[in-house]
């Protein structure tokens, strides 16, 4: 299923993407101004990553609320594919 994301297209989100050698954080870029459906927002991410590092086992996953909301999500993980090198401290955005 696509991702649609209600509206006209004008409320673009940027969602950074913190990668580090076993760990990467979704969040949004601002959070003064985060959506409703934050949630399903970074979820999208989280798959799209997923599927750009296919090598990767989720060991430990922990999503960041606020007033009972999920606004970031932070996960753990190992390499089953040890001959790529994991990229080390890089930030990436995805607007959506």
């Amino acid at each position: 299923m696509a991702f649609r994301h209600e509206g006209n297209g004008e409320s673009n989100v940027k969602i950074t993407i913190e990668e580090r050698s076993n760990y990467v954080l979704f969040c949004p870029h601002d959070l003064a101004n985060v959506p409703k459906d934050i949630a399903v927002i970074i979820n999208r991410v989280m798959i799209d990553w997923l599927k750009a590092h296919p090598g990767v086992r989720i060991r430990t996953a922990l999503p960041i609320t606020q007033d009972g909301q999920t606004i970031a999500l932070h996960l753990w993980y190992d390499r089953a594919d040890m001959e790529v090198p994991p990229e080390t401290g890089t930030n990436k955005y995805r607007e959506v």
